[in-house]
């Protein structure tokens, strides 16, 4: 598949196959070419935190997620990558000052665009999750108030009955302009 038939094809998966685990090398592999997403100056202000269903800490996450009864389908999902943001480097940190623009939330979405992706490649599913309850994650997680997620993802094989919705994009003309 090319990469526009990627992006024509790619969805958030909203309905997983619970009888499929997701093999730790195709984790691996994901984060591994996902780690070569660019970067303002090099700085990958991230670290991949990589959940399955044997992580003690799954169940927590998973439930971190599902605010104000959004997220059900969570329940059907067992493998996460739980994406820290780390400090990257000064010269990205300068960069953001002076453009008066966040560079680590920019990188991380590269990067999670990435992630899925390299996902769609391995035969998975994913779904981006930015909504869920920052204290509730940080202790799931075990990690302390300074540190922060700003994405989870779940990853895992979409149910065949999981059909593809069509999208509903803006039109060209109304997000792009051509300068001349």
């Amino acid at each position: 598949m090319n990469f526009e038939e990627m992006a024509l094809n790619r969805q958030s998966t909203r309905k997983f196959d619970t009888s499929r685990e997701v093999e730790k090398e195709k984790l691996i592999k994901i984060c591994d070419i996902a780690r070569l997403a660019p970067s303002a100056c090099n700085s990958q202000p991230w670290k991949l935190h990589v959940l399955t269903k044997d992580s003690p800490n799954v169940d927590a996450v998973r439930k971190a997620c599902q605010v104000v009864g959004l997220n059900k389908f969570l329940n059907d999902v067992n493998s996460y990558i739980v994406i820290e943001q780390v400090f990257g480097n000064r010269s990205a940190s300068l960069g953001s000052h002076f453009g008066n623009n966040d560079l680590n939330s920019i990188d991380i979405g590269i990067l999670s665009s990435y992630i899925c992706f390299a996902a769609m490649q391995e035969g998975l599913g994913t779904c981006m999750l930015g909504a869920f309850r920052s204290n509730v994650m940080l202790k799931a997680m075990g990690f302390d108030k300074k540190q922060k997620v700003r994405l989870v993802i779940a990853v895992g094989y979409a149910a065949t009955d999981d059909v593809m919705r069509k999208k509903v994009r803006k039109d060209l003309d109304k997000v792009m302009v051509i300068e001349e």
